[in-house]
């Protein structure tokens, strides 16, 4: 019933279907775990009646009533906590604006460093996965306390047990990701007040000394790329997006 259910509730999480249809068949199969509770239930009274009459060795199985009504507590939890996560992923995209395919990427990449099938990582697992979807984390020196990816843990496994679970870091993916988006806008629209007329795709270097300090206006002319078929003119757009990218916003966490 654990491989089955195990297997059944990660195929929905790697497969095409959408998130919506994912709570369903983890609801379905939540809800059959639960009904057989009423089996074990009647297990334990038969193990009751066998120490009774004095038998406490059973060489048909390796299980006891005890280690079954573990397992079982076990894969209920598994699956209420991976109901509650898509839950939480629907709502989240409702409420932020987070696409389909982001909370699908961010989920089979947890999948693909949760090598023993846990639904949790360990830190170095975490780090690597936090890597492979674009984070630039530095290599701290030898000796030197990692205080980016501390910060990171602060949010994320705030309660320091070694271990970042699902739910944890798809909260942690999500608002990353809609602080980003936030903030790209803002600063897009900020650039974009400093154009002649308030509404060009473009800035120009005059623009911009002329709108900030000195040094603050060299370095976004530093870093702007020009802007196509337009002399003289910078792209805003792409240098604001190259800021607010996931991997170069850590030190904010």
């Amino acid at each position: 019933i654990r491989l089955r259910t195990d297997n059944r509730i990660r195929e929905a999480v790697v497969s095409t279907q959408s998130t919506g249809e994912q709570r369903d068949l983890i609801a379905q199969r939540h809800e059959e775990i639960k009904k057989r509770r009423a089996i074990l239930r009647e297990i334990e009274e038969l193990s009751s009646h066998l120490e009774q009459a004095m038998v406490f060795d059973n060489k048909y199985t390796t299980h006891s009533a005890l280690t079954l009504a573990q397992q079982w507590d076990q894969l209920n939890e598994f699956t209420r906590r991976m109901l509650h996560t898509v839950q939480d992923q629907i709502e989240s995209q409702s409420r932020t604006g987070v696409d389909e395919d982001e909370l699908k990427e961010f989920t089979l990449m947890f999948k693909h460093f949760d090598k023993d099938r846990s639904g949790r990582l360990d830190h170095s697992e975490f780090k690597a996965c936090l890597r492979a979807l674009g984070f630039d984390l530095p290599v701290p020196a030898e000796g030197e306390h990692d205080v980016t990816f501390e910060a990171i843990l602060d949010f994320v496994d705030c309660d320091r047990d070694g271990f970042v679970r699902l739910e944890e870091y798809m909260q942690f993916m999500i608002s990353r990701t809609t602080d980003n988006v936030a903030g790209t806008d803002e600063l897009t629209e900020a650039f974009q007040s400093l154009t002649e007329g308030g509404d060009k795709s473009f800035i120009t270097a005059t623009e911009l000394y002329s709108a900030m300090p000195s040094e603050q206006a060299k370095y976004c002319i530093d870093r702007m790329e020009k802007f196509p078929d337009v002399p003289g003119a910078l792209d805003y757009s792409n240098f604001t997006k190259s800021i607010f990218q996931l991997n170069t916003s850590l030190a904010s966490c």
